[in-house]
């Protein structure tokens, strides 16, 4: 990442500290400063029928990427549910415009000096360090700057059994709110489709990292007249420079702690 209703996704780091008899749970914290790819994989799917479900909350959402600070993968990702919903309250973030309308559908504007502020805002509201930011740091920060700016804002947990619910964070989407994905371990993958083939390259990470989602594909492909198989992807900023826009597949080499829908009104 340059110094990632909307989805945002978790990633987790284990760790506990003994205080006499009783046991601390420390909060998970997302941070993937200098993270590099772990690798970069490319699968092919060979299908005899495919069906597609999709939706885009916009032909171009936001896909900020850039931090002066380290550690601010949650910062980041803060902004670009805050550009979002800037759509509908330019006071959100002033002298910067969030998009305009082409062809019927919204594109939303590249990131500037003003969305660089934002970043650097909410690095001081959530409280973010070196060491990353929590998931109670990042909502306590996102509800700290929606206040000041007179707005409320709800978080409602995409997540059932421990394990993001798909059909949930599909319907917020839906409804135009964007999904916040906390992830340990991520991939940002590119489809391709061909002539009863798709290839999907992905390049995978295995930071704790926060994503946001604003939109979604599923595949379902029937690979022979006896096997099947889904794929589930979040059309995601990923907050991530070189791909700052792409799917997220959230079954593939990925464990998401934590995931809410995100409404500021």
């Amino acid at each position: 990442m340059k110094k990632l209703l909307a989805i945002v996704l978790t990633v987790s780091v284990g760790g506990a500290c003994l205080c006499g008899n009783a046991v601390a749970v420390r909060e998970e914290t997302y941070c993937d400063s200098g993270v590099m790819p772990l690798a970069a994989t490319s699968e092919k799917i060979y299908y005899e029928n495919k069906t597609e479900d999709k939706f885009n909350m916009a032909l171009r959402a936001p896909s900020y990427t850039t931090s002066p600070y380290t550690a601010s993968c949650a910062c980041v990702a803060g902004a670009n549910v805050i550009g979002f919903y800037d759509r509908y309250d330019e006071n959100l973030i002033p002298n910067h415009t969030a998009g305009r309308v082409f062809l019927g559908q919204y594109m939303y504007n590249p990131e500037d000096i003003y969305i660089t502020e934002l970043v650097k805002q909410l690095y001081e509201d959530m409280g973010t360090d070196s060491t990353g930011t929590t998931v109670r740091q990042f909502k306590n920060g996102m509800t700290k700057f929606s206040e000041r700016k007179g707005k409320t804002i709800e978080f409602t947990s995409c997540m059932k059994n421990g394990k993001l619910d798909y059909a949930a964070a599909k319907s917020y989407m839906k409804a135009n709110q964007p999904v916040v994905l906390f992830c340990l371990g991520y991939n940002i993958a590119n489809l391709s489709a061909g002539d009863k083939c798709d290839t999907v390259d992905y390049m995978e990470y295995t930071a704790n990292h926060v994503m946001v989602g604003f939109g979604w594909k599923e595949l379902n492909y029937q690979l022979s007249a006896t096997a099947s198989a889904v794929y589930q992807y979040v059309e995601v900023a990923s907050g991530t420079d070189g791909r700052a826009s792409g799917l997220y597949n959230v079954s593939y080499k990925t464990k998401i702690n934590d995931a809410y829908a995100i409404n500021i009104y």
